[in-house]
């Protein structure tokens, strides 16, 4: 009994390592889809009114500036940028968002299994600590 209840121990402790993986992979795609529609949002701002926006230098410092140029240099993944126009870009964003939500669902579901198992194996621990 007590190797029994080793092995569940061990089966524990690797679903709690995925569970944080999946909770940390999770984390990181909130991250891109809050930046996506942060992004969206300038592009708004920029078509709507005043060109006037901050552009980041670094370490937290800005420079006032206008723009001029109506076309936008889009990075597609692996190293490689298009310039795109305003709408090609907004559209390109709206896709990736929605990657991105898909990947997020299947996430939130996998959790939610690891989560379940993690639950059931502290179960069947107790039990066969309470047995011994």
């Amino acid at each position: 009994m007590q190797k029994e209840i080793e092995e569940k121990v061990i089966n524990l402790r690797i679903l709690e390592a995925k569970l944080n993986s999946l909770l940390k992979q999770r984390e990181i795609i909130l991250n891109k889809i809050l930046e996506i529609d942060s992004t969206l949002s300038g592009i708004d701002e920029i078509q709507n009114g005043d060109k006037k926006i901050l552009f980041p230098i670094g370490s937290g410092v800005y420079i006032p500036g206008k723009v001029h140029e109506k076309k936008m240099i889009v990075e597609i993944g692996s190293n490689i940028a298009l310039q795109k126009n305003a709408e090609e870009t907004k559209n390109f964003l709206k896709k990736r968002k929605e990657e991105l939500q898909n990947t997020l669902g299947s996430i939130q579901k996998e959790i939610l299994e690891v989560s379940q198992l993690t639950d059931t194996l502290h179960e069947e621990i107790q039990k066969l600590s309470q047995k011994k």
